[in-house]
């Protein structure tokens, strides 16, 4: 784990907030009482997590060459949490198609969306920006994996826990 992850991570986190409710402040509609501004919150947290990882889902079965499940797995501080476990391995393309596609569907699609609306849904906007601040891992991944040499193969144990091994010349 790189020393700069926690500032990455709190870059990231500081720019999601800040950039979208610049962007899109205007446009959200926040017409609700304080409890169901809350209510709405626990909704769109409750629906991110579990369709992030069912997109990962999907992409891992598309692309893996390999065995592919959902199940609940422990988190890195020890909850237990949703995650894909993929046993098999990716092509570097598909494997930055698969780390990337949550973040381009729940984030940017609804993003770009956003621009073209006059008004936004506020759970709408609380999902785009939620996941954003939860594809930091994905971004992070994809930023090294971006690195390595094309038509390159990783073998993943699991994607749960984001353990990607390079195997050469495969």
């Amino acid at each position: 784990m790189s020393k700069n992850k926690p500032v990455a991570m709190m870059v990231w986190l500081t720019l999601s907030c800040v950039v979208h409710i610049f962007l899109f402040k205007s446009k959200v509609n926040t017409d609700y009482q304080v409890w169901q501004r809350i209510l709405l919150m626990m909704i769109a947290l409750a629906l991110v997590f579990p369709i992030h990882e069912l997109l990962h889902f999907c992409f891992a079965k598309v692309f893996c060459k390999g065995k592919v499940k959902i199940a609940i797995v422990k988190s890195p501080i020890g909850l237990p949490t949703v995650g894909v476990i993929a046993q098999g391995s990716f092509q570097k393309w598909q494997l930055l198609i698969f780390r990337l596609a949550p973040f381009v569907m729940l984030t940017v699609v609804l993003d770009v969306i956003f621009v073209f609306c006059a008004k936004v849904e506020l759970i709408f906007f609380i999902i785009s920006v939620t996941n954003c601040v939860g594809s930091f891992y994905d971004v992070y991944e994809t930023l090294s994996i971006k690195k390595k040499p094309d038509g390159s193969s990783f073998h993943c144990q699991t994607t749960a826990a984001l353990f990607y091994q390079l195997l050469a010349g495969q």
